[in-house]
């Protein structure tokens, strides 16, 4: 009964002394092999690779940095899918494992998933791979933020010089910005790697044919064409730059080949305004575009043209010279909301935000309802920090749009980063109310709750999240540590019941069901899930010596034995299966320590009498025969006087 006690205590300990929280800390030659993993460069030869690869195998298999080595394996033969789940396993058992990080980012990039990508390159760059740091800059290339992009190119450049598709890259944000010497350098650079870089030549091109050295332009176009002969844009590039130099046969060829149908034209003049907005209406911006510029060469100052025209070059990607327009037409005294509002996207997704905020401000002073503007101007403050600014933005556009669930959500968001977590609160539960579906503000509420250790209400907001997503392991393991701390084992049970629902061939998620069946001293199911786990990971080392834990309390003492036994040789440092094994053998001898050891010493002196005797001979026999007779009489004599006494 006590070794039951004991074990139950022993048990109790690993429960309750560990936080309930899985996976167990990582062994020393984990970490050892995670340290091979993060230094080692990344320029690194393939035998090099393959001998690091190769020692970490060895060092942890079964650790975070073998489930890394295993999601590369599937990453080199083309299993995106499984090489993402396995980067997500190894970032589970080890969140700080920033080359898993990394790599995921650039999958989940390579799979149009942007949003994910960011957040998982922006962990990896930790890890010093600056292969990250050019995945981070294309995808905030597409996002318009090419100063941030810039350096992220630069970073990724000193490693990879000799990379012409980051030189190009390089080259179009050096040109969103306006920085068109440097735009050049970098297209001639990636030229001079790949000559028949098609996307450069297209560049380099454009750049010099709005620089005015048509020639050079139309050169490098041709050149463009070769390479890349069904790119549109070459040919309508090609179009301008021929038109420019006064070849209108050659210009109406590229023309035809760009797609772009020639509208025959009346001989007297028409109205270049009125042209211009029929082509927009008929959604034919390139035609639209010529008529607008036709009619500024008319009237420079035509404030609307202006603003019309940039509105065009908005329409078809190019924003550096509708900027440019922009301006003109406010020089010009066009002051309208639009025109304001139009100019601060521009400068927002160039990454302009100082420019951003006053333009936002100038379409609020003449319209103060404007929704979009109030709710841009909001973003920007919590992206620089502003949070007060940005509180007080946000709290006029909820005014405005009080059924919003959005703007609610943000709302939330910046009480929190005000510091006021109960209008937080208050925020997130109005978004919910207004969207029951939102994912967000569920999660975000029940983080915020648990923060404030109001358990009962996190745990019913996680639940929330699980409904609306099953497979959400940050809410799978909130609530269960909430479950934990609550001691509410039930419902634990319950919540990881669902886990080996939805992960069966996991072996940890049966191990960790297993503990708790055990707990709740469900002896039964207990085994069946640590033979579960154990099926699916034959040297499951604490699965099997869970399992011979159960098995002792049960009193199936043989197999306690061989599961411990397995167990200490899948995982030589585990103490506990060193202790239960020490007591399986002194239950199976039933001898008493003590009586052994004074039976071994008396045995000892025994063999040394006898040595002794041997040595002694046949005269030392006969004087040993008297003094026994002696030794005889005392012992009556003393038994007399004892009588006596």
């Amino acid at each position: 009964m006590k070794r039951y006690v004991a074990l139950s205590s022993l048990f109790a300990v690993t429960l309750f002394g560990t936080g309930f929280s899985w996976p167990f800390p990582a062994t020393n030659s984990c970490l050892q092999a995670k340290k091979i993993i993060m230094e080692l460069p990344p320029q690194a030869s393939e035998q090099k690779r393959n001998d690091a690869e190769k020692r970490v195998a060895e060092l942890c298999p079964t650790g975070a940095p073998g489930r890394y080595l295993k999601a590369l394996a599937f990453e080199r033969s083309g299993n995106i899918d499984a090489a993402i789940q396995e980067y997500r396993e190894t970032l589970a058992l080890d969140p700080e494992f920033y080359p898993a990080s990394g790599n995921l980012g650039l999958l989940h990039q390579q799979k149009g998933a942007s949003e994910e990508a960011a957040v998982e390159l922006s962990q990896g760059l930790k890890a010093g791979d600056p292969r990250y740091h050019g995945g981070l800059a294309r995808i905030l290339a597409q996002k318009d933020l090419h100063q941030l992009a810039v350096f992220h190119y630069t970073e990724a450049l000193a490693a990879f010089p000799e990379d012409a598709s980051l030189h190009g890259d390089l080259a179009v944000s050096y040109q969103a910005l306006g920085q068109q010497q440097k735009a050049e350098d970098e297209y001639r650079k990636a030229l001079a790697i790949q000559p028949g870089n098609a996307r450069a030549r297209l560049g380099l091109g454009a750049l010099l044919l709005t620089r005015g050295e048509t020639d050079k332009g139309v050169n490098e176009l041709k050149q463009a064409a070769i390479a890349d002969p069904k790119n549109k844009e070459v040919h309508r590039l090609l179009s301008e730059g021929y038109a420019k130099k006064g070849d209108q046969k050659s210009a109406d060829y590229e023309r035809m080949l760009a797609g772009i149908t020639t509208a025959e034209k009346d001989a007297p003049k028409v109205d270049h305004m009125a042209l211009a907005e029929q082509h927009r209406t008929a959604k034919d911006l390139d035609m639209a575009i010529s008529e607008y510029r036709l009619r500024l060469a008319e009237e420079p100052t035509d404030a609307v043209a202006q603003q019309r025209l940039g509105d065009a070059l908005v329409a078809v990607g190019r924003e550096d010279e509708a900027m440019n327009y922009y301006r003109d037409a406010i020089r010009n005294k066009a002051e309208n909301p639009q025109l304001h509002l139009n100019l601060a996207g521009i400068y927002e997704r160039k990454a302009l935000l100082d420019e951003a905020v006053v333009e936002y401000r100038q379409v609020l002073a003449s319209t103060p309802d404007n929704v979009q503007a109030r709710q841009r101007l909001a973003d920007i403050y919590t992206l620089r920090g502003s949070f007060p600014q940005a509180l007080e933005q946000y709290q006029e556009l909820v005014k405005l749009t009080p059924t919003d669930a959005v703007a609610q959500l943000k709302l939330a968001r910046a009480y929190v980063n005000a510091k006021n977590l109960d209008s937080a609160i208050t925020a997130y539960q109005t978004a919910i109310k207004l969207d029951s579906e939102s994912l967000d503000a569920h999660r975000e509420l029940a983080g915020l709750l648990r923060k404030r250790n109001e358990m009962d209400q996190a745990a019913g907001e996680y639940q929330e999240v699980l409904r609306l997503k099953k497979d959400d392991q940050d809410a799978r393991t909130a609530l269960t540590a909430i479950y934990v701390k609550n001691k509410n084992y039930d419902a634990l049970a319950k919540l990881l019941k669902e886990g080996v629902e939805l992960a069966p061939t996991d072996s940890n998620a049966h191990y960790k069901l297993g503990l708790v069946y055990e707990f709740q001293k469900n002896y039964t199911a207990a085994t069946d899930e640590y033979k579960e786990a154990v099926k699916l990971k034959a040297d499951h080392a604490k699965a099997l010596n869970a399992m011979g834990r159960v098995q002792m309390k049960d009193g199936h003492i043989a197999e306690a034995k061989e599961s411990l036994e397995a167990a200490r040789k899948a995982d030589p440092e585990l103490e506990e299966a060193q202790v239960l094994l020490s007591n399986i053998k002194d239950e199976f001898n039933p001898e008493p320590r003590s009586y052994r050891k004074h039976k071994s010493s008396s045995s000892k002196a025994s063999k040394g009498s006898k040595a002794k005797k041997g040595k002694k001979g046949k005269k030392s026999k006969d004087s040993d025969d008297k003094p026994s007779k002696k030794s005889s009489k005392k012992k009556k004599s003393s038994k007399k006087k004892h009588k006596d006494d």
